[in-house]
């Protein structure tokens, strides 16, 4: 059976379904209309029925067929943001950080929505555990000894010839592994900038991040992004022309945390505007592995052509957060890169860059990641619904075409703030919307993780968030 014809079926289906040809309630074509139209057998058209049906799309009736339950593209506004750039600014976030509760991790009395990292319960456990058996295995006892800097050299070969599925052409030589993708990012900002620089970071933007600009004492502009369009490549460039910018940390998809996703047109002009400006570009494609739709995205890296984009991602989000397994492809600044790797903590642990090695070398990383999307592609869209049930009118809901996080926008008199602390109460944790901003914006923002199995106690939370916020109103 071609793997690749379910899902492409399905994906015409569901495009049918958000364009209302088949609208909410109608019955889908029969599974035998679908076997002679596409010229497929019954059980490739009845994978692609039950891929729409894991989704949570349509569901199947006793002797009626299957019928449509709702869209994946919802109608409801999005967020909107800030629209001015801020100028050079001294990175506070640390200040705004301390007025938030962060989840005692393992808590299980309570619901968190705070972090975006899927649940233990959606990732193969079976499959990890036998990779680290195997990894354990080797009787040289090489896996007791430390890894060199840049990482097992078929390691970085397994996540190389990944980067045909975004259009790269990177070799095992360009691939330095680190400890998530945080240190990644770090490690890229140390060989490309010193204290007092000054980097263009888009907004909203991970917290994380920002706490390594500030704790690496840099300055930050940042550049609005919109939750339709995402960054303005012309206002990005006129920045870079009036200010003396070091280095622009940019995300290819799904931005966490208003789940933008740059359109091909801007990733390659912003790797044309490295080149040509000889400006680094610090690529944060950590999501992109978990997409909604039938192909995996092309990055900011795709199209650089002369070294001046520095990609980052882990397998954090994806398989094994607790692997801590990142890694970067600094182009030309490898060499500097791995030289810091070296000096800061040595090598990445060498069991689990074995066992992670074990996962993509046997496909099940990839057997994983079909599942994985799907299941989160739908707990997205059961929360959107939950919260447009739920939440007081004129809440606004990011549309996601990818990742696990959602961006919230609440009614203009509703303190993010004030909401977290309220549900800590009822055991439900958020992350406030100020986290994401050095200046501080996003008061009445909030960022919901679709990170837990569904199940009532999960709805029941969404229920409860909502009408704390209608109180707060």
């Amino acid at each position: 059976m071609n793997t690749f014809q379910y899902i492409s079926i399905a994906g015409k289906l569901e495009r049918l379904i958000n364009n209302n040809t088949y609208p909410v309630g109608d019955k889908l074509p029969s599974l035998r209309t679908v076997h002679e139209q596409y010229q497929v057998s019954i059980g490739t058209a009845l994978k692609a029925f039950t891929l729409l049906a894991d989704k949570g799309l349509i569901a199947g009736r006793e002797k009626s067929g299957y019928v449509v339950l709702r869209k994946s593209v919802a109608q409801h506004p999005l967020p909107q943001g800030v629209s001015t750039v801020s100028g050079i600014r001294e990175i506070t976030v640390s200040k705004t950080l301390r007025k938030a509760t962060f989840p005692a991790p393992g808590n299980t009395a309570f619901i968190s929505f705070f972090g975006a990292t899927p649940d233990t319960s959606l990732l193969p456990f079976n499959a990890i555990r036998r990779s680290l058996q195997q990894a354990s295995r080797d009787l040289t006892g090489m896996h007791l000894q430390y890894e060199t800097a840049a990482g097992h050299p078929l390691l970085r070969q397994e996540i190389a010839r990944r980067s045909f599925r975004w259009n790269s052409q990177l070799s095992a030589d360009d691939i330095i592994i680190t400890n998530g993708a945080l240190e990644a990012i770090h490690l890229c900002l140390r060989a490309v900038t010193q204290a007092g620089d000054t980097v263009v970071v888009a907004t909203p933007s991970y917290f994380g991040v920002l706490q390594g600009l500030e704790q690496l004492k840099l300055n930050i502009i940042e550049l609005p992004c919109d939750s339709a369009a995402g960054i303005d490549t012309a206002q990005l460039a006129h920045i870079c022309s009036k200010f003396s910018v070091a280095a622009c940390i940019l995300i290819s998809n799904f931005n966490n945390p208003n789940g933008v996703q740059l359109q091909e047109d801007k990733k390659e002009a912003i790797a044309r505007f490295a080149n040509r400006q000889k400006i680094p570009v610090i690529d944060d494609d950590i999501y992109g592995d978990l997409h909604f739709d039938i192909q995996r995205p092309t990055n900011i890296k795709s199209y650089d052509t002369n070294g001046w984009v520095m990609l980052c991602s882990s397998f954090s989000k994806t398989v094994a957060p607790g692997y801590r397994i990142g890694w970067c492809a600094p182009g030309r600044f490898t060499e500097q890169v791995s030289k810091l790797k070296a000096v800061t903590n040595i090598a990445t642990t060498s069991i689990v860059q074995l066992s992670m090695l074990e996962l993509l070398s046997t496909g099940a990383y990839d057997r994983h990641l079909r599942k994985l999307r799907v299941t989160l592609h739908k707990l997205v869209l059961l929360t959107t619904q939950a919260i447009a049930t739920h939440f007081p009118a004129g809440t606004r809901i990011s549309r996601p075409q990818g990742g696990l996080v959602l961006w919230v926008e609440l009614p203009a008199g509703i303190n993010a703030f004030r909401l977290q602390q309220e549900a800590l109460a009822k055991h439900i944790d958020i992350a406030p919307g100020p986290l994401f901003s050095n200046s501080g914006d996003y008061r009445n923002y909030i960022r919901i993780s679709c990170n837990h199995a569904w199940n009532r106690r999960v709805q029941q939370a969404l229920k409860e968030l909502g009408r704390i916020a209608h109180e707060l109103m």
